[in-house]
């Protein structure tokens, strides 16, 4: 009984702090060259989960097919790489942290996957919880 409950608190935890990409939405346009707003939303209940963030990396990638390959193995480009400290509004109910990225110059035009790999630790550690998630747009 106890290990079950142990691993109900893990689940919950997990769940409980998933990160999404809120901007841009799927399917917006990007020029390679030009500087644009990326958000990271994070919805967790504070009061019921400890989570320490160790950061994220945001990378984009070119897709060769439609619908876009799996990039939770291969990245592509790396615009960021660091720190994950979002604040919360609770007007919108979640947490999130804006950053501005540079579409790399060469980045072929076309449809692309831009991925945010995520890593946390629930209630301080031992528990390690990563993810990647993504949205698809499109190169100008």
């Amino acid at each position: 009984m106890k290990v079950f409950a142990i691993l109900c608190t893990l689940i919950a935890g997990a769940v409980a702090q998933t990160a999404s990409v809120t901007e841009p939405r799927k399917g917006d346009t990007w020029t390679a060259g030009g500087d644009h707003l990326f958000t990271v939303a994070r919805t967790i209940d504070e009061s019921t989960v400890g989570v320490t963030e160790i950061g994220i990396a945001i990378a984009i990638k070119h897709c060769s097919q439609d619908p876009c390959e799996d990039s939770s193995q291969a990245l592509g480009a790396v615009l960021y790489a660091g720190t994950f400290n979002p604040v919360m509004d609770y007007d919108l109910g979640y947490s999130y942290e804006n950053y501005t990225l540079t579409v790399p110059d060469g980045i072929q035009s076309g449809p692309a996957v831009i991925s945010v790999a995520h890593a946390s630790l629930i209630n301080g550690g031992p528990s390690l919880f990563s993810e990647v998630v993504n949205t698809t747009i499109t190169i100008a």
